[in-house]
């Protein structure tokens, strides 16, 4: 077996040796999946050898310190841009699920609503990838995978990827993200362990539990070592956001064009109900040294119930008799009482979805001779998504209104003299009957092999990889939703059981409460409420929403490593390419000359990849980083429906709204480029900085444009491939544990980073931002561990961002506004006690500050929404053997 640089340089630190070449083998750097040609339990053996050696008083790190210590030993040794979170034991992180971790990691941002993390991008873009250990995962027809699905308790770790390697699935011009779970070789011998948590919620005000275990176990038998693991995880949680809202702004005086103020004023509070149930599982045989075979699944179902009751109040429209003030020295309307046959409208959404991913995946590795190591693996995901989704409205029938457009960041309104809690007040309006259905499955076999030359020769090794995978991926959802009410409805208070109050508004924003038509009524009479509204069952699909795509691809590539010495400055690097062939076979219907048309679109496209990069070690402590590299995304298999939905209504301007695919979308390219400098001045402790820039080609964008369509102008809301763009920015990266300190004081540890980045897309042969990206993102997180007790506070910053450009294509002279999202800030605390070697308590709070969510048409004073959270306590007990 040949010695590989990693050995010869920290030989001489045997604990750091070895906890650096066990989160490597984790990595996958130096397993059946990497291409190195090196034996990682070879090199753990001699390190345990080397510290069973070691002086008696040889400081040994557990918990945070040695997560924190495997987290940087990863970047440290990859050839790529690279940041991880490690669990600080089995299944062990602060945070929930792996959503909630990438919160923490430099360079990541991420937004929480419907009751916990759920947008995710990567220095400022959303197109990422995905990966469960290696291999693409998603759900049912989308490209990647809502990581909220994959709790923390089955982890091992979580790697972010900004750079790929010509070996890595292709995908993500933002990053890759990976995430692994835990095997039974990775553990000594036996192990079990269980966790217990239950939280609360403050708003919607439940205590919910959360249960999760995992049992392994590796033994050794004539046929050679063998290992096997289970986990299972069950989460329950409820949830309430708070939102209360404006229109944007309009010519609501027509006597006088210059002021604008909002049409409408609305409340809308959504609780939820969140079930998820998660296994892993995985097996391992080893019957000789060189030879590994493995085979390993997950899954998870998900069942989500929740409401949106919403409420909107029309406050000006020029049938109103109407009394308004302006703010000072502008020409908006800050109040307004209006008097006459007002809208008023109660609607409830009551979405119910459930789902379900697997993924299973069986593998071989095969050490041919010391030098040459050959892999193989196949693997199956299949995921089914389904919602039914009812709406009932009712409109309310008050006869004064007043409202204040901007209070506290927000609207309030009111209806002086009217009750709107009684039955009475209301009648019913339209039933909108939605429902959906996606799926989506694949197969995916690859092979690499690689060459190990020695430490000693320039090219050190070299790789070849195949890779061939079929994806299948369907959607369709209800036709003719809209049901107005047919006249001949009953009085609301005549149907026993139709309302609800709403769910009561935690902030003053005027009226506090409201009926609903209960979510339970909906979803068990709805039968019976189609047939009153003139319907018998559920409708079939709309043909223009059905889709079924296939995609095959075939990808080949070529690795090479190599590595020299210029003077005293060691010199390490890789160059190879990635070649991809992608057919794309898209199956819908368009409606063409006011006629349904079945549509099919065949393509081919092939992407050459190339990837470089040089590592360069002035110093044992001191590596500088060069990365060049092109990357594709391609475009979600929604994006590429050919159907079109026309809304029925036009608005005051006579247009109509629509909505649908682009079958031609090309996929985005990027060209990338990263230089860094990384300081690892002590085991827990680095510095590091990296300047990245990316070009990209064909970036897709969700924009609205004015289109005519069988004589009438519609409003369509379609993706759009523009023509180029950049994005470049710094990330600036530090961590250390103070341990020269004194005393209790030595506990203490920070993690902080910061990202700036700035950027354009090119529309229209205008420069614009990106959306959704934020110039400044920090994190700070002040950790402590001594003794039995540690903690963590972690804050989390990034500035004001735009949501939607060119929001509702809004005309002149108003328009166009963009709608731009105020900073936001997050507080996050944990503390935990071990009681001993196998048990321990765990104390978290998540928003901590009650923070609130606030985004404004183009200036603050025309507000949009202010949203607020639940505030989360939680209490963990874990028990381990």
């Amino acid at each position: 077996m040949k010695s590989s640089a990693i050995e010869r340089h920290d030989a001489s630190r045997p604990l750091k040796m070895k906890l650096t070449v066990m989160a490597l083998a984790g990595a996958g750097l130096l397993s059946s999946a990497s291409i190195r040609a090196q034996d990682a339990q070879a090199i753990a053996n001699k390190a345990e050898a080397a510290e069973a050696a070691a002086p008696m008083n040889a400081v040994v790190v557990t918990g945070v310190r040695r997560a924190a210590q495997s987290a940087q030993a990863i970047k440290k040794n990859s050839d790529e841009v690279i940041d991880s979170i490690v669990a600080e034991e089995a299944g062990k992180f602060p945070d929930k699920n792996v959503a909630e971790v990438l919160g923490r990691v430099t360079g990541v941002q991420i937004r929480r609503s419907g009751g916990e993390a759920s947008d995710i991008i990567i220095r400022g873009l959303p197109g990422l990838t995905t990966l469960l250990n290696g291999r693409e995962i998603y759900t049912s027809n989308n490209r990647n995978l809502h990581l909220a699905d994959i709790p923390t308790t089955m982890l091992q770790r979580v790697d972010v990827y900004k750079t790929q390697g010509a070996e890595m699935v292709e995908g993500g011009t933002a990053g890759v993200i990976d995430v692994r779970t835990s095997r039974p070789f990775d553990f000594k011998g036996f192990s079990a362990s269980l966790a217990g948590r239950v939280e609360n919620r403050d708003k919607v005000n439940t205590n919910d539990p959360n249960v999760s275990g995992m049992v392994s176990n590796r033994w050794k038998g004539t046929y050679g070592e063998m290992g096997a693991l289970l986990g299972l995880s069950y989460q329950k949680g409820h949830y309430q956001d708070e939102v209360t809202w404006n229109s944007p702004p309009s010519n609501t005086v027509p006597s006088d064009p210059t002021i604008t103020g909002p049409v409408d004023l609305g409340h809308t509070n959504t609780r939820g109900e969140r079930k998820r149930l998660s296994a892993n599982w995985a097996l391992q045989w080893r019957p000789v040294r060189e030879v590994e075979l493995y085979a390993e699944g997950w899954s998870t179902r998900i069942d989500h119930d929740r409401q949106s009751q919403f409420f909107i109040g029309t406050l000006m429209l020029p049938a109103y008799q109407t009394q308004y003030t302006l703010f000072p020295g502008t020409r908006q309307i800050d109040s307004a009482t209006s008097t006459g046959d007002l809208f008023a409208l109660s609607s409830n959404q009551t979405p119910r979805e459930d789902s379900e991913s697997h993924q299973g995946a069986i593998g071989a590795r095969w050490d041919v001779t010391p030098s040459l190591r050959v892999t193989s693996e196949f693997s199956r995901v299949s995921s089914h998504w389904k919602q039914k989704f009812p709406i009932m409205e009712m409109n309310a029938h008050p006869r004064t209104i007043t409202g204040q457009t901007y209070v506290n960041g927000g609207a309030r309104f009111d209806y002086p003299g009217y009750d709107m809690m009684d039955p009475n007040n209301y009648s019913l309006g339209a039933l909108i009957d939605n429902w959906a259905d996606s799926r989506g499955q694949s197969n995916d076999w690859r092979a690499d092999a690689t060459y190990d030359f020695g430490d000693e020769k320039l090219f050190r090794e070299v790789s070849v990889g195949v890779r061939v995978a079929q994806r299948k991926a369907a959607y369709q959802h209800e036709s003719q939703n809209f049901l107005a009410n047919p006249g001949n409805l009953p009085a609301v208070s005549a149907i026993p059981g139709l309302t609800c109050p709403s769910l009561p508004m935690a902030g003053d924003y005027g009226m506090k409460q409201w009926l609903v038509v209960c979510d339970q009524y909906q979803h068990a009479n709805i039968d019976a409420i189609r047939k009153m509204y003139g319907r018998n069952g559920q409708t079939a699909p709309d043909p223009y929403s059905m889709y079924g795509n296939n995609e095959d691809t075939s990808a080949l590539y070529g690795k090479t490593r190599f590595g020299f010495n210029a003077g005293p400055v060691r010199v390490e690097g890789t160059a190879g390419v990635r070649v991809v062939k992608t057919e794309l076979d898209v199956n819908g219907y368009s409606l063409i000359d006011g006629q349904q048309v079945a549509v099919n679109r065949k393509t081919s496209d092939t992407d050459v990849l190339p990837n470089l990069t040089l590592k360069t070690y002035f110093t044992d402590k001191l590596i500088g980083r060069i990365n060049a590299s092109k990357s594709i995304q391609r475009p979600a298999f929604a994006d590429f429906n050919p159907g079109i939905s026309l809304g029925a209504t036009p608005d005051g301007l006579g247009i109509y709204g629509g909505n649908g695919g682009n079958p031609d979308l090309k996929p985005i390219t990027g060209k990338n480029a990263d230089v860094a400098l990384e300081w690892y001045f002590a085991p827990t402790g680095s510095l590091t900085a990296t300047v990245f820039k990316h070009k990209f080609e064909n970036y897709i964008v969700r924009s609205l444009a004015l289109e005519t369509i069988n004589g009438n102008q519609y409003r369509m809301d379609r993706p759009r491939n523009l023509n180029d763009g950049q994005l470049e920015g710094i990330e600036i990266g530090y961590r250390q544990f103070y341990d020269f300190l004194p005393g209790w004081l030595s506990g203490f540890g920070l993690e902080a980073n910061y990202t700036y980045m700035k950027g354009h897309l090119v529309d229209g042969g205008k420069e614009v931002p990106f959306a959704g990206m934020s110039k400044n993102a920090y994190n700070v997180n002040v950790l402590y561990e001594r003794g039995p007790w540690s903690g963590r506070v972690a804050y989390n910053y990034r500035s004001k961002f735009v949501d939607t450009f060119n929001y509702r294509t809004i005309a002149a002279p108003i328009g166009p506004i963009d709608l731009i999202v105020d900073p936001i800030e997050t507080i996050d605390a944990s503390i935990s006690y071990k009681i001993n070697d196998r048990m321990g308590i765990t104390l978290d709070v998540e928003n901590l500050a009650d923070r609130t969510y606030n985004d404004y048409h183009g200036i603050p004073s025309n507000p949009r929404d202010i949203r607020r959270y639940d505030r989360v306590i939680g209490l963990s007990l874990r028990w381990k053997l």
